[in-house]
């Protein structure tokens, strides 16, 4: 199962109950913790079935001290760990104490066979340190942005609250953890089971990914329609991994004319373009903000050649993606 072909869906569609593997790192933050570990529980309840299972691990399998110096007995080493269908990291703001090559192995080994992996604050710079997060959208803490960017360039940090790529969810960090649990939650099981674990925890209202810095696709292109909402949703969920267009008009119970039709009405173009302006959007954030390879970014927008993304480059942009790299480096050069 490879990275482009992978979607919450098919986690949702699986076996239950769900088994979610926690990391700690010593001196991780317990409220992040507690607000992932709590929802699941909470969803058992509300579910009255055991849709979650989880269980905790340690580098070593002994005990993990949080930042309160409240600690927690691991149920397993990572070299001992059960298999889970995700597994979460936990870290506060010691986190570089903690770095192991056996983690960052550990963490390569159970994302190639197939683990959603996630990470909660400063967990993030764990799965960039293992390599794992190269061209993926992640979220950081505003605290830590600088210097992760500083350290990562090509991982394409957000200050979004969390964030959502492939098959990694990260947070960045405190309360905003639950609002990516119940993001999951609601892939997983549904938005209502999720609906109802949030007025549990008197939660006004789920959080937007991009509920800080980003508009939502009704704000950004001036959508007023739900069907196209939710298809525009989908088409920027799945850049690495298109979906056909007639597919996406089945997801809303349209036509594929009548796809066409809502998208010309309200946004002038075909899907298919409208697609395709997503895909040359990312790959041009790429190449300008990384130093990813162009083979790379090719294959992140959902292009199975470097020849083939070229040509769709340069019909957008009217150049190629080596000018446009070269163009950013000239521009960023101090002037004499």
């Amino acid at each position: 199962m490879t990275d482009h072909t992978y979607t919450l869906k098919q986690l949702a569609q699986g076996h239950r109950p769900i088994r979610i593997g926690f990391f700690l790192v010593p001196d991780f933050p317990l409220m992040t913790f507690a607000a992932a570990l709590d929802s699941l529980r909470q969803g058992n309840r509300l579910a009255k079935r055991k849709a979650f299972e989880w269980l905790i691990l340690s580098a070593d399998g002994g005990h993990v001290k949080s930042s309160s110096g409240l600690g927690f007995d691991a149920d397993a080493a990572i070299s001992r760990a059960p298999r889970c269908d995700i597994v979460i990291l936990c870290a506060g703001i010691n986190y570089a104490d903690a770095y192991d090559a056996n983690v960052f192995a550990w963490l390569r080994r159970i994302h190639s066979e197939g683990c959603v992996l996630g990470a909660v604050s400063t967990a993030v710079f764990f799965l960039a340190k293992a390599r794992l997060l190269e061209g993926r959208r992640c979220a950081v803490h505003w605290e830590s942005l600088a210097s992760f960017r500083s350290e990562f360039p090509n991982c394409l940090a957000t200050d979004d609250i969390f964030a959502i790529d492939g098959r990694f969810l990260t947070s960045s960090g405190g309360t905003v953890t639950l609002d990516m649990m119940l993001y999951l939650i609601s892939a997983v099981e549904g938005r209502e089971l999720a609906a109802l674990i949030s007025d549990q925890f008197n939660h006004a209202r789920i959080r937007r990914q991009d509920d800080v810095q980003r508009m939502s696709p009704e704000d950004r292109f001036g959508i007023r329609n739900a069907k196209l909402a939710f298809v525009v949703r989908r088409m920027e969920a799945s850049l690495g991994d298109p979906v056909e267009i007639s597919d996406l008009a089945n997801s809303v119970a349209l036509s594929l004319r009548q796809l066409e039709r809502l998208f010309h009405t309200n946004l002038g173009k075909s899907p298919t373009h409208f697609y395709i302006e997503l895909r040359m959007t990312r790959a041009r954030e790429l190449l300008v903000y990384t130093e990813l390879a162009i083979g790379e970014i090719a294959e992140i927008c959902g292009y199975q050649s470097a020849s083939h993304f070229g040509r769709s480059y340069r019909t957008r942009f009217r150049e190629n993606p080596a000018a446009t790299r070269k163009a950013e480096k000239l521009r960023e050069e101090p002037m004499s």
